[in-house]
Order: C-alpha cells, then structure tokens, then sequence
C-alpha cells in the first residue's frame, strides 16, 4: 500500500512530466526534493505517425509507465498524455528547445515530411523547423518506431511527402547528433523504457551500426527463431496459419535484427511466428520501403 510520502512524491513527478501548475504545497515541497539531476527530462514530439507506438509504451508492465515517468526520467510533453495544450504547450515546447528550461533529450515518434513542411505542424511551426532548432540544444536525440528511424509507411516507394527519419533528417542538414534508433512497428515497450533506465543508471548503450542499441537488436530473428529447424529441413508453410517455416510466404527475419523470439509482446503472452504469422521486417532500416515488397506473400503453387 503507498503511504502519504509515496502520494506526495507521485503526485509531484507526475505534475512535472504532464505540465500542471498551481500545486498544493504538500505536492509542491514533494517536487522539490526530487533532483532534477539524476531524471532525464524527454520532451516527446510526434511527426507523421499513426500514434502505434505511444500506444505500445503504456503497455509496459514491469516496471510501469508511472514509474517509467515519474522515476526513470521526466516527461515534459507530449501531445497525448500531457495536461497542457494550446499555447502553454507550445510555449513549453519553444523555452526547452531554446535552451532556456534546462537540458533534455529530444524523443521524436513518426516521420518528418521532407518535401511538405506543412503536411506536420505543432502550432504554428513545421515540425522540420522545430527538430532544426532542437539540434543545438538537446543532449541527445531517441527515435522511436519505423517511422522516426527511417521513414516508415509514411516515407514508402511513392510518397507524396518525401518523409524521412530522424537520422537521415540530421544527416542532410550536416547535424552532427547522436541519434538513439529503436526500431519497429509498433516499438516494443521494453525497447524503448530500458533504454531509458540504461541512460539513466549505466549512460549511453552500446550501439549497433545502424544505431540500434545491441541489447535488443544484435541477431536476426532468423537466426533465433525457434522455426529454425524447419528451415534447414526445408519444412515450409503452404499457407498463413500452417506450422513450419514461414520463409516462403514472405517472412523476413533474415533480414531483421531484434529479440522478439525471446522476448514476445502483449505482456509475453505471444509473438508474430508464434501466431503463425511471418516477420513482416518492422525492426529493419528496409520495412516498407518497396513497392515490390509485400508484407505478405502467398506460396506460388507448383505447375
């Protein structure tokens, strides 16, 4: 059961992460005695996204999403969970990236369009303008999800918008940041939470050469898959929900790197070859990227 100090300390973490102003005082001298030192604050903004891996980060289970944002670090906004809004949000927002409320880490979920500034506003800024400015101030930058990494769905063979991601954002406007990539979609909650506490308790993870921190995304899923014995023995799926190797209906776990097969999702309770379903690629830097790429495919048949 959480006693009164517990309350107090709650109370005042989550009115600094969802910006709510005018606490009582119990709250107010709570607030106080966390130190803003050891808390990385994260001010999440979304470009181009459907929202997926927000939705994702509230399903972590151990430890929390309370206590990921109240004791592991501080979230200052973000679109779909902060109290603020309107004008306030937005003053919140600009006083951070211009330097004036303290460091942080710039948390971006979603694709930045490229070619259509306009097509992703908060406010009355494009959000390129925004991450532009954000460069020179943050301390570093965590894209979470396909989309922020490397475009995603949005940024597919076609697009009318020219979305990108963080890193390649960055990279044409000669930004020398460096830019944690979670990868997937939607993100696994534990991808992104753990990164966090590693960030707070440990520092900067050790990377992948794409960016990736290794922890989670440093062997193939083909290589784990427990359905590895029916790819050497060439047992193959004839169709969805078939058991055997899934390869020939369009599964891509030799091309992505990540620890699904040992970590699964929905509170562990199930994983996509689990459900007879293939690797559609979501933690690869390629998902969604041709058109001659399918999610799935069937099985051609034998003349």
């Amino acid at each position: 059961m959480m006693n009164r100090r517990e309350f107090m300390t709650m109370a005042a973490a989550i009115g600094a992460a969802f910006g709510v102003g005018n606490l009582p005082e119990p709250v107010a001298a709570a607030l106080r005695q966390i130190d803003p030192q050891t808390i990385p604050k994260l001010l999440y903004l979304q470009g181009q996204s459907c929202s997926g891996c927000s939705i994702s980060l509230l399903q972590a289970r151990e430890p929390t999403p309370l206590t990921l944002i109240t004791r592991y670090s501080q979230l200052v906004f973000h679109a779909d969970l902060s109290a603020t809004s309107g004008s306030q949000a937005m003053d919140l927002i600009e006083r951070y990236i211009a330097g004036e409320a303290g460091p942080y880490f710039l948390v971006l979920e979603g694709a930045i369009p490229e070619k259509m500034p306009t097509a992703c506003k908060i406010g009355d800024k494009s959000l390129a303008s925004l991450l532009e400015s954000a460069a020179r101030t943050m301390v570093g930058a965590v894209a979470i999800g396909a989309c922020a990494c490397d475009g995603g769905i949005p940024g597919a063979e076609g697009n009318l918008t020219g979305a990108v991601g963080l890193p390649k954002f960055f990279a044409q406007r000669k930004i020398d940041k460096s830019v944690i990539q979670i990868r997937g979609c939607s993100v696994h909650p534990d991808w992104v939470w753990q990164t966090v506490v590693h960030l707070v308790k440990i520092g900067m993870p050790e990377l992948t050469e794409i960016g990736s921190p290794k922890l989670f995304f440093s062997r193939s899923i083909h290589e784990t898959c427990p359905r590895y014995h029916d790819f050497q023995q060439e047992i193959f799926a004839a169709k969805l929900g078939d058991g055997g190797c899934l390869f020939q209906l369009g599964c891509l776990g030799q091309q992505t790197k990540a620890d699904c097969s040992s970590r699964w999702w929905n509170g562990g309770q199930t994983w996509c070859i689990n459900a007879n379903a293939p690797c559609i690629g979501c933690a690869s830097p390629l998902f969604a990227k041709q058109k001659n790429m399918p999610f799935y495919r069937m099985k051609k048949r034998k003349t």
